[in-house]
C-alpha cells in the first residue's frame, strides 16, 4: 500500500549531527535550524543580490552575504534558485533571514537544535502503539483507549483456522494494519541507532511508560515490536506476513475499530527480516534483560531454520493478498536480501561459522552498496552489519571491499546532491511514493560513509537531506508534523483526523513528492508536465504523498 519514511533515519540524522505552495514563501531554510559547525545555505527564488541574517530577539543584523545564481530551471522543481552561504555564522541564537521584503521562517543555531525533533520523532512510535491504553500522563491530549484486543484470527490462506493472540506492535501507517516485514525493519533500525551510536541514544526520559527503567527508551520502543514478532512466529519458525482486516477501516479512532482482523500466511521475506531484527535485539538486550535476549535469539534461530528448510521464496513469487483482501500487501519477489541480513545479524550475535559462511557465499548475489535501505530492500542493512562486525572471524577481504563500496556509493550520492537545486540526493524519476523516507535513508548511508572515512563532504551532504525534510524544499515546509513554522496539517492518518484535535500527532513524517501521482488527489492537481518535486499536497486524501508510516 504505502512506501514511507523511516523515522529512525530522522533520529540518527537529528541527534548525530490544502495545497502547500512554494510561491507562498521564496526564502527556504531548515525551519528547525542548524548545528553551529554545519554548512548553512539559504535558497531563494528572489533575484535580489544580498541577504541578511537577523537576530529574532534583538532585531539586529548579525550576518549578511551575497545571493548568486545557483540553478536555472532546476530539473526537479522547474525553479530558478539563488543561494547564499552563511556557514560562518556559528553563534547560537534564534534567527530569520531577510531578502528584500521577503523573510524566512525562524530557525535556531545551537548544539541541541535537533533535540525536540528527536524526541517528537521517537515519541511518535508510542502514539502508534496498538493494543494498549495511551494514557494522559504519557500521551497528553492524544490519549486514547486501547484497541484491537482480538488480534488475530488465522486467515484461510494460512491453511489453518482459529485464533492466535498477537496483540501489540505498532500501527504501520495511516491505517491500523500491522506488517511483520516493515515492523522488523523499523525495530532493527531503532536498535541499529543505539548499537552504533549509544552515546547519542541513551535517553531514558521520553515520557513513555517504560521511561526511567534504566533501559534507553529507543530500545524499549523497539521491544514493543520484537515481542509481537515472536507472537507472529509459527511452530515451523516462519513468520506470518501481516495482521490486518480484509478492508481498511474508515477515519475513526483505533479503539472504535471493530473489524475482524486476520493473520495471513507465512512469507520468507517477513521471516528473514524478523530473524535479523530479533538477532540484533538479542545483542542489545543482553545487557538489560538476559531472559528477553535469549528469547529473541531462540526465535531468530528458529526463523533461520525455517529459511534453511525453505531455500526458495515463500510463498512462490512472494506474498500476494488473497482474493477479498485489499489492505497493504507489501509484496516482495526477492528474499535474498532478507536472508543475507538475517545471516549477518546472527553471525554478529553468535559468531557461529554457519552464518558467516552463508554471508560470505551469498553477499555478491545481492550486490554491494548501490541503494538506500528500505522495507523492500534491506541489503544495505546486511552490508553495514558485516562492515562493522566485531567478530574476529569476519572475512577481512570482504570488510575492505564493503568499505570501498560504501565510499563509492556515498560519492554517487554526493554527486547527485551537487546537481540538485535544493542539495537533495534524489534525481527526477526517483520522486516515488515515500520519497522523503528514501532521502533520509540516503542520508543515513552518507552518515555511515562519513563515520568510516572521515570525509566531511559526506557529513555535509547527510545534513542536507535533513535540511530538505525540515524546510529546504520547493514547498517551503517542514515535512515533519509539529516541527517548523509550516508543517503538514492534513496528513493521511486516521487518529489525527478522528481525534478532533487541530494539530496532527507530532513527529510524523509525510510521504513526500510523488511524481507518479498514485492517488486521485494528486491526479486532480498535477499531471505528467508537473516538475517531480512539486507533486506533493497536504491533503487527507493523498495517501500517496501525505501518508505517514513507521519505517
Amino acid at each position: 500500500m504505502k512506501k514511507s519514511y523511516t523515522r529512525l533515519l530522522l533520529l540518527t540524522l537529528f541527534f548525530l549531527l490544502g495545497v502547500t505552495s512554494w510561491m507562498f514563501g521564496q526564502v527556504f531554510v531548515n525551519q528547525m535550524g542548524y548545528l553551529p559547525d554545519a554548512p548553512k545555505f539559504v535558497f531563494s527564488t528572489s533575484t535580489a543580490s544580498e541577504f541578511a541574517v537577523i537576530d529574532v530577539n534583538s532585531g539586529q543584523t548579525v550576518f549578511s552575504g551575497t545571493l548568486p545564481l545557483f540553478r536555472s530551471n532546476d530539473p526537479a522543481t522547474g525553479m530558478t534558485l539563488y543561494r547564499g552561504d552563511f556557514s560562518n555564522l556559528q553563534l547560537s541564537g534564534e534567527y530569520r533571514i531577510t531578502i528584500g521584503a521577503l523573510q524566512s521562517a525562524p530557525f535556531v543555531i545551537a548544539d541541541t537544535v535537533y533535540r525536540d525533533v528527536y524526541y517528537k520523532s521517537l515519541k511518535s512510535f508510542y502514539y502508534q502503539r496498538c493494543g494498549i491504553d495511551l494514557v494522559g500522563d504519557f500521551a497528553g491530549e492524544y490519549a486514547r483507549a486501547k484497541c484491537h484486543q482480538a488480534d488475530g484470527f488465522l486467515h484461510t490462506s494460512t491453511g489453518q483456522s482459529g485464533f492466535r493472540l498477537a496483540r501489540y506492535s505498532w500501527h504501520d501507517a495511516g491505517d491500523f494494519g500491522k506488517y511483520s516485514g516493515p515492523a522488523a525493519v523499523t525495530a532493527g533500525q531503532l536498535l541499529l541507532a543505539n548499537e552504533y551510536f549509544p552515546e547519542k541514544f541513551a535517553q531514558d526520559d521520553l515520557e513513555i511508560p517504560e521511561s526511567g527503567n534504566g533501559v534507553p527508551d529507543i530500545l524499549d520502543e523497539a521491544r514493543f515490536a520484537l515481542g509481537w514478532l515472536m507472537n507472529m512466529q509459527d511452530a515451523s519458525g516462519g513468520i506470518y506476513h501481516k495482521l490486518t482486516p480484509e478492508n481498511f477501516a474508515g477515519f475513526i479512532m483505533p479503539g472504535t475499530d471493530n473489524s475482524q482482523r486476520f493473520i495471513y500466511q507465512i512469507s520468507s521475506t517477513a521471516t528473514g527480516a524478523a530473524a535479523a531484527a530479533l538477532a540484533r535485539g538479542a545483542r542489545l538486550f543482553s545487557e538489560y534483560d538476559s531472559t528477553f535476549a535469549n528469547q529473541c535469539l531462540f526465535a531468530a534461530q528458529n526463523a533461520w531454520a525455517f529459511l534453511q528448510a525453505n531455500p526458495a521464496i515463500v510463498p512462490p513469487g512472494g506474498f500476494q493478498n488473497p482474493q477479498g483482501t485489499v489492505t497493504g500487501q507489501y509484496g516482495d519477489g526477492n528474499d535474498r536480501d532478507e536472508r543475507l541480513w538475517a545471516a549477518a545479524e546472527l553471525f554478529e550475535t553468535t559468531g557461529e561459522s554457519a552464518y558467516n559462511s552463508y554471508f560470505v557465499n551469498n553477499y555478491s548475489q545481492s550486490g554491494l552498496f548501490s541503494s538506500e535501505a528500505g522495507w523492500q530492500n534491506v541489503n544495505a542493512l546486511a552490508l553495514i552489519t558485516y562492515l562493522y562486525s566485531d567478530q574476529p572471524s569476519a572475512n577481512s577481504g570482504i570488510v575492505t571491499l564493503l568499505g570501498n563500496s560504501l565510499n563509492s556509493y556515498c560519492n554517487t550520492l554526493l554527486g547527485c546532491r551537487n546537481t540538485n537545486g535544493f542539495h537533495v540526493s534524489i534525481n527526477p524519476g526517483e520522486y516515488v511514493w515515500g520519497s522523503n523516507g528514501n532521502v533520509l535513508n540516503r542520508g543515513l548511508m552518507l552518515l555511515f560513509g562519513w563515520h568510516k572515512t572521515g570525509n566531511s563532504e559526506f557529513r555535509a551532504a547527510a545534513l542536507d537531506q535533513l535540511n530538505y525534510n525540515l524546510g529546504v524544499n520547493a514547498h517551503n515546509i517542514s515535512f515533519l508534523t509539529g516541527i517548523g513554522e509550516m508543517h503538514p496539517m492534513h496528513i493521511h492518518h486516521r487518529q489525527s483526523e478522528a481525534d478532533n484535535i487541530a494539530e496532527p500527532i507530532p513527529g510524523l513524517l509525510a510521504g513526500g513528492p510523488n511524481e507518479y501521482l498514485n492517488d486521485d488527489v494528486l491526479q486532480g492537481h498535477f499531471d505528467e508536465n508537473t516538475p517531480p518535486a512539486l507533486c506533493y499536497i497536504d491533503d487527507l486524501g493523498s495517501y500517496a504523498s501525505n501518508e505517514v508510516a513507521i519505517y
